[in-house]
């Protein structure tokens, strides 16, 4: 790994999960693993004011050890945490859990994502409108970026699209500088690294 750079990060896409596998072990030797937790947002019961109010007391009814690691207020609703599948299993039964979710590994397929789609520039069906394709952001979701691989490169690339609304996070090694005209966002999520 260089020493220069790396982001380590759990992240949410849309509905696309992407998190790492790993089980630890902790003292009473029941193995644990992260979960993402969907919540039904408009049943919140009235007591509680705000949602990680509610997730927490959600979670510390199955588990009196396990921490919220992430709410998730976007693309859905819920959080992340580390549970026991007992745990797990049990949180699912709850009024309000849509789903309880394992966290799940994805390889990596491609460094020229609009390439391995197929979306070259003579893709009319998919992008009717002249140059409407120039404001398409694709959406890379990593677990380790190393920016000064050639994959990252931004060279023979246009100006980052003006509707880009994110940023770039600066993490372990990781400095805002290195983002550029295609690594354009990055962000750190530091609470529930991959282990193992």
């Amino acid at each position: 790994m260089s020493s220069s750079s790396f982001l380590s990060s759990a992240a949410f896409f849309t509905i696309l999960l992407v998190l790492h596998p790993g089980f630890c072990h902790v003292s009473d030797g029941a193995q644990h693993a992260t979960y993402i937790v969907h919540m039904a947002q408009s049943q919140m019961p009235s007591g509680f004011d705000l949602h990680s109010l509610w997730y927490d007391s959600s979670l510390r009814t199955v588990s009196q050890s396990a921490q919220l690691l992430y709410t998730y207020a976007n693309a859905i609703h819920g959080f992340s945490t580390r549970l026991t599948p007992e745990e797990a299993d049990s949180l699912m039964t709850l009024p309000g859990v849509i789903s309880v979710l394992p966290e799940h590994r994805y390889e990596l397929h491609t460094t020229r994502t609009p390439l391995f789609l197929g979306l070259g520039v003579h893709n009319a069906d998919l992008f009717p409108e002249t140059g409407s394709s120039l404001d398409v952001v694709v959406g890379v979701l990593d677990t380790g970026v190393w920016p000064e691989s050639k994959s990252f490169s931004d060279v023979g690339l246009g100006p980052i699209p003006s509707t880009w609304r994110g940023g770039c996070e600066a993490g372990t090694n990781f400095t805002a500088s290195l983002c550029n005209r295609k690594l354009i966002g990055a962000r750190f999520f530091a609470r529930g690294p991959p282990s193992g």
